[in-house]
């Protein structure tokens, strides 16, 4: 089961939409004997508090996770292995893929990481797709963007590299 801070990961970095989180909260409700109140309010809660409510729920066990933190961009890296994968067999939309590169690229961009000042730290693992998105827009087909489908392939490798390392 996914957990609530996976869920979170996905809605700062990838593609959650209300009726996934719904989903997910039944399936909580049902695989878990103590569920926090904040659980069943997220069915009437719209997007902005659902992730508030989720954020309540982690803070409980974990108060130093957000979406900075080094678990957070551990989980954002899988999200991305996951979204480049389904790209490659053709499940995603490259305006999809590009979206959560762009995401992530954005959201861990100046991450606290305790490198000297005027140094703003970026993610090595993301590699150079942010490029390969460059002008991305809802017309990209995997037949007009081959750069796209090579550059995610070269990066799955290093992604996975640097998650063993982590």
């Amino acid at each position: 089961m996914v957990s609530p801070k996976e869920i979170l990961v996905n809605i700062w970095y990838g593609d959650s939409t209300d009726i996934s989180i719904r989903e997910w909260v039944f399936d909580y409700i049902e695989q878990n004997e103590n569920v926090p109140e904040e659980i069943f309010e997220i069915f009437d809660a719209d997007s902005t508090s659902q992730e508030a409510l989720l954020m309540k729920i982690v803070a409980i066990s974990d108060s130093e996770f957000d979406s900075q933190c080094v678990q957070a961009e551990v989980m954002a890296a899988k999200l991305l292995l996951k979204v480049a994968s389904d790209y490659l067999v053709g499940n995603v939309k490259p305006s999809d893929v590009c979206a959560v590169i762009n995401n992530i690229d954005c959201g861990f961009l100046g991450a606290p990481r305790g490198l000297p000042d005027k140094i703003a730290y970026y993610q090595k693992w993301l590699g150079n797709l942010y490029h390969s998105c460059d002008w991305c827009d809802g017309g990209w087909t995997q037949s007009n963007a081959p750069h796209l489908k090579q550059d995610l392939q070269e990066q799955i490798t290093v992604i996975q590299t640097w998650l063993e390392k982590s």
